[in-house]
């Protein structure tokens, strides 16, 4: 597509905050220019609670017109479901009359309203380009840190703790000279990044174990399993909450309260963490209790199978939909940290309760029986032994590439895999 050529336009400064551009020529579904005169085009950045109509009310188009745009862009996307920084662009002829509207809440897809003789709406699928990348490194201070310094960015570091949840605490359980290994997809859109995509591989290795995780589709959907086929999900999260900064306070009969100044007992684990740090409900369940009280503020009670219930105290907020008697599912975002009720800091209280008694999350056997299925568990040996052989062989190679394509020493290999998680 051409590049458009910005300049201000006074009339519509004075109503809302947009700037204004030239589309030369009307875009195809394919992506194409013709030879169609000029469109003048308005950007809009959805607001703070404004609607997709009010929108369209401020680029001062008739009623009916704006019902027709409507109701053809309900066939492609939901207006309610748009969100503030969405972007929607507003194109008109030299006479003002509706051409074109594009809606985008996301780089890889374009929601588009044209009207030429009639209304029509379609998406405009952008191409996304998936390489494979590989990345392995030492832990220095912490785990998430020692990830970003390979130039990578949280949300990688993140998708591979969430990986060992169940086997350990990535964040107190981790210390300097610990090793990572990772496998994984990079997703681009006109060659600048867009998202990550699977880790495909992910170990973790310190002076007493390796943890290893293989992602594999056993028709069900994509799950980690270990060497054996064991699933790497466990009973309790170790962690329930995204991330943190320490514990800060452990599970013991007597501890000094900082604000009743006397010692009591802390029947939970205490996670310092940011403010609004998404909390996770720490395994399957039905939530019993939603509410306040003063000690521990905003809090939350989920029932679990087998006798287990978990607390989750102090928090800044519920997520959305949150209730008594809502089923949750482990690592659902159910609140936010925050500091509500007796807290001097922002942490997040979690205490677990087995047949009633408190017990120590931090010691909960974490096993679960899911295996892979018999019949695939042949299959599943020689796609651990492809991606343990492909991993080894980039480990083998000096200097060998950071990125590379499936024409590559990869795509050997990813043929190979069966089963293989989308290589």
């Amino acid at each position: 597509m051409k590049k458009f050529v910005y300049f201000s336009l006074l009339v519509f400064l004075l109503t809302s905050f947009i700037y204004v551009r030239f589309l030369k020529g009307e875009v195809k579904k394919d992506g194409t220019d013709t030879d169609r005169k000029n469109y003048i085009g308005v950007k809009y950045e959805i607001g703070k609670g404004e609607t997709f109509i009010q929108i369209l009310r401020k680029s001062h188009l008739k009623k009916d017109v704006i019902d027709s745009i409507v109701k053809s862009f309900s066939k492609i996307y939901n207006p309610k479901k748009i969100d503030v920084k969405d972007q929607v662009f507003i194109f008109t002829d030299e006479d003002f009359n509706f051409r074109r509207l594009e809606y985008k809440n996301d780089p890889a897809k374009t929601y588009v309203v044209e009207y030429t003789s009639k209304y029509k709406s379609y998406v405009i699928d952008n191409r996304v380009t998936v390489s494979i990348e590989f990345l392995e490194g030492e832990v220095v201070d912490n785990l998430i840190n020692a990830i970003k310094s390979t130039g990578e960015n949280e949300k990688l570091a993140l998708k591979f703790t969430k990986i060992f949840d169940w086997r350990f605490d990535v964040f107190s359980e981790v210390k300097k000279g610990d090793k990572f290994t990772i496998l994984f997809e990079k997703k681009y859109i006109d060659g600048e990044f867009y998202q990550y995509g699977d880790i495909i591989y992910a170990s973790f290795e310190n002076d007493r174990n390796l943890y290893e995780g293989f992602l594999f589709d056993d028709g069900n959907g994509k799950f980690y399993y270990d060497q054996n086929g064991n699933s790497l999900e466990g009973t309790f999260l170790k962690a329930p909450l995204a991330t943190y900064y320490r514990i800060s306070s452990r599970f013991t009969s007597k501890r000094y309260h900082p604000i009743l100044k006397k010692y009591i007992p802390h029947y939970a684990i205490d996670y310092s963490a940011p403010k609004k740090t998404p909390v996770y409900a720490a395994s399957d369940g039905y939530i019993i209790y939603v509410g306040y009280n003063y000690i521990g503020g905003k809090t939350i009670r989920i029932d679990h199978e087998n006798g287990y219930s978990s607390e989750y105290c102090h928090l800044h907020g519920y997520a959305k939909g949150i209730k008594v008697g809502k089923f949750v599912k482990q690592g659902e975002v159910i609140g936010y940290v925050g500091k509500t009720g007796y807290a001097t800091g922002y942490h997040l209280h979690f205490a677990v309760k087995k047949n009633g008694k408190f017990i120590n999350p931090l010691k909960i056997k974490n096993e679960k029986s899911v295996t892979i299925d018999p019949s695939q568990l042949k299959d599943y040996k020689i796609y651990v032994d492809n991606v343990r052989t492909l991993v080894l062989g980039i480990k083998s190679f000096k200097n060998f590439p950071s990125m590379f394509s499936k024409s590559d020493f990869i795509f050997k290999y990813a043929d190979t895999f069966g089963k293989s998680p989308n290589i």
